[in-house]
């Protein structure tokens, strides 16, 4: 499947609420693993029979805990789109104009509900105009609110993002420098098992759901709490005084290893890779990060002086005040909860309480230059973790993690990282070989598409033969472009292949070698994998388009409209079919109706091109071509129509 090519960390971190700091895991407890295991065994919430019971279950008897803790970024992590729940300002803002696209995008509030209106001007008239309600803001406001559409079900990041601290409305990153997918950036599992608490997901599809949460609720961090309330109503109570309630998890009381991992498995978010057969709900508290996932982050030069705003793990582990306390005793040992109580929202929660966690490990501190010290106001973090501005996403200042003595000569907040050196596993410091091929694929083709990220994953693929794991090399090949090599894996490989995404890049593979009946066969098993992966759908009403399938075609773009009628890509194609199957007056209203989708849809207006030849309008033909090339100087479909016209003396 192709995904959108993002800035690093764009989709995931604009929403991230700011409720707490995060650690590595395994390589820094002290407990054995055995140790860790048997701790876990004895939580009951941590298998299958538990369920989820929903956060008002819980209310009913932590009525208190509950009012606190939806004030919390957590709590506030993703809702509906109503005025009541946005942090934007909309008195006097200004379109978002993209330069590349000549579009603009005016967000607004109508009988409180929130709306975003793309158009295009030509002088002062407007020549083109789409609205659309926005569903759900995403992002607790604390430094962001995202948004995100809801057609059917499936979900599509905005083209916008208010940018809470700075008060500014921009582009969502990834969205930037000629990058606007404008509706169609899918939301799928990976950011939405994070921002909220567990939505229903349709397994077979990228972005669809049945249901969506408001926001992360209890069980996130606890486990389901079917158990627990069980035990409950039957009257049955634990002393806790005496030890923990086993029926329920209380991170508190989990070991070390176990307790961070809770923590991160949100609020460290980077380059995900799956264990085999796991998805992005298998986690639950109690157990090991590392059995359900491996979470991968860039390393850059000269990375001191400009970090990720999802690297508070990965810069707290550099500071002496995590390091020194590692070898300590459980309860001394520094993490999350040391300084963030997960219940109250940073937002309400006085300075004086940070710095009184400061001072409970440095009683004896002072300061040597005492001028210094009242200059900051004797305020510890100011200093020692100093706020600064991500790399990644713009408009947003965060506390950096890494407690030291800053170096005002070389350390003065400057933003800027050196060269690419590599990816690092935070929280599982002996990935395989495998993984570390996944995680370079998985970065290449989402966050940053450099050659060098695929050169490292065939260095690591090279332990593997291709046969055994066709599915790893043709992920290669696919990104590689090098079609022939994608289907000799297919035609060599002794194991079948039963993912989504090899089937269906088999299908492209086969496609642009111009061999329709396999291209045909891979698509198909492709959609009966993910019968509501609409991209697949599409692809494969191409396919039988090319073989003269018009039938099977129709039936299978059918399908695509009834899901989500705002595909432009169906339109296009089901004009195509009319085409080919000289239905001109059907082709230029579905070529009407992809225009209204995205103006600058290119097949589309190379359909376009062939409608007019078809009709014998070769001088519109000609204004059309010229205005695609326009657009796009390099359309080689584009040249060739023109040199079509050009041949026939138009």
């Amino acid at each position: 499947m192709l995904k959108q090519k993002l800035t690093f960390y764009g989709y995931i971190i604009l929403a991230i609420a700011t409720v707490g700091f995060c650690l590595q895991c395994s390589r820094f407890g002290g407990r054995s693993a055995s140790a860790d295991e048997d701790d876990a065994s004895k939580w009951q919430n941590l298998g299958a029979d538990a369920q989820y019971v929903g956060m008002n279950t819980c209310r009913s008897c932590h009525e208190a805990i509950y009012q606190s803790f939806i004030k919390t970024g957590m709590g506030r992590s993703f809702g509906p789109a109503t005025a009541g729940r946005t942090a934007g300002n909309f008195h006097h803002n200004k379109p978002l104009y993209d330069t590349y696209k000549d579009l603009y995008y005016q967000p607004y509030l109508k009988d409180s509900l929130l709306f975003v209106k793309e158009f295009r001007l030509k002088g002062h008239d407007t020549i083109y105009s789409r609205k659309e309600q926005i569903s759900y803001i995403i992002g607790s406001g604390h430094h962001t609110n995202s948004h995100i559409i809801n057609e059917n079900g499936y979900l599509y990041q905005a083209p916008f993002t208010y940018y809470t601290q700075k008060g500014e409305w921009d582009f969502p990153p990834g969205f930037e420098n000629g990058q606007n997918s404008r509706f169609s950036r899918e939301i799928g599992i990976e950011c939405m098992s994070c921002h909220n608490t567990l939505p229903g997901f349709d397994s077979g599809s990228v972005n669809k759901f049945s249901y969506v949460p408001d926001g992360i609720n209890c069980e996130r961090c606890h486990g389901p709490g079917s158990i627990h309330v069980k035990n409950k109503l039957a009257g049955k109570l634990t002393d806790t005084s005496k030890g923990p309630d086993y029926t329920i998890v209380n991170p508190r009381k989990l070991p070390y290893n176990l307790q961070i991992d809770v923590c991160q498995r949100c609020h460290l978010q980077g380059d995900a890779v799956l264990k085999p057969g796991k998805t992005f709900f298998d986690f639950r508290p109690g157990m090991k990060l590392r059995t359900v996932m491996d979470e991968f982050l860039p390393v850059y030069e000269n990375q001191e002086h400009g970090f990720l705003m999802a690297s508070q793990a990965e810069r707290l582990q550099k500071s002496q005040c995590f390091l020194k306390t590692q070898n300590k005793a459980q309860d001394q040992r520094l993490n999350c909860i040391t300084c963030h109580n997960p219940h109250i929202s940073v937002k309400y929660t006085p300075e004086q309480y940070f710095l009184d966690k400061c001072r409970g490990c440095h009683k004896n501190a002072h300061h040597q230059d005492p001028q210094v010290l009242q200059t900051a106001g004797s305020n510890c973090i100011s200093c020692h973790m100093p706020k600064s501005s991500a790399i990644d996403i713009p408009h947003v200042t965060i506390t950096d993690h890494d407690i030291r003595i800053v170096k005002p000569q070389k350390d003065n907040g400057a933003i800027g990282i050196g060269k690419f050196k590599g990816l690092a596993c935070i929280n599982d410091k002996n990935p395989d070989s495998l993984t570390m091929a996944r995680a370079y694929l998985y970065f290449y083709e989402k966050f940053e598409h450099r050659a060098e990220n695929l050169d490292s994953a065939l260095k690591y693929l090279k332990s593997f033969s291709a046969e055994k794991y066709p599915a790893d090399y043709m992920y290669y090949y696919y990104q590689k472009n090098n079609f022939q090599m994608v289907v000799n894996t297919v035609a060599h490989a002794t194991v079948p292949l039963r993912d989504a995404v090899c089937n269906y890049q088999a299908g492209q593979a086969y496609f642009n070698l111009r061999q329709l009946p396999q291209s045909i066969l891979y698509f198909k098993k492709a959609c009966e994998l993910q019968p509501y992966n609409l991209e697949y759908h599409v692809r494969l009403a191409t396919a039988y388009t090319y073989a003269r399938d018009f039938v099977a075609a129709r039936k299978e773009l059918g399908f695509v409209i009834k899901q989500n009628p705002e595909t432009a890509s169906a339109w296009n194609m089901l004009a195509f079919v009319d085409l080919a199957t000289n239905n001109f007056d059907e082709a230029r209203k579905n070529l009407d109706k992809t225009f209204l989708l995205d103006p600058d849809y290119e097949p589309g207006h190379i359909n376009m091109v062939k409608y007019y030849i078809a009709r014998n309008m070769f001088k519109e033909a000609k204004i059309e071509v010229n205005n695609i090339l326009k657009r796009n100087p390099g359309s080689e479909e584009a040249k060739a129509q023109k040199q079509l016209l050009e041949r026939a003396g138009v």
